[in-house]
């Protein structure tokens, strides 16, 4: 595996890991939000959400890699609603 590749797989795999690590920060501060009714707790959802939403977009641009697709391809993405 050249150096290239190692850095794909390497920054692939990083990426993987901020998605869970975000996630569960996300999901306990919505249960803290919820339960304790703290506006910190509140700011910090919509911090990771952000932050996964980001990863997210990272992880869309390795799938549109390993199917041929050019860089410049929008990642398909589930829809959201506000």
């Amino acid at each position: 595996m050249n150096y290239e590749q190692q850095f794909l797989k390497d920054f692939s795999e990083w990426i993987e890991q901020q998605v869970k690590i975000s996630d569960l920060a996300m999901k306990a501060a919505k249960k803290i939000a919820k339960e304790d009714h703290k506006p910190e707790a509140e700011d910090a959802v919509i911090r990771y959400e952000s932050r996964l939403d980001a990863y997210r977009f990272l992880q869309g641009k390795f799938e549109n890699y390993k199917n041929g697709k050019d860089f410049h391809d929008m990642p398909d993405f589930e829809t959201k609603t506000y």
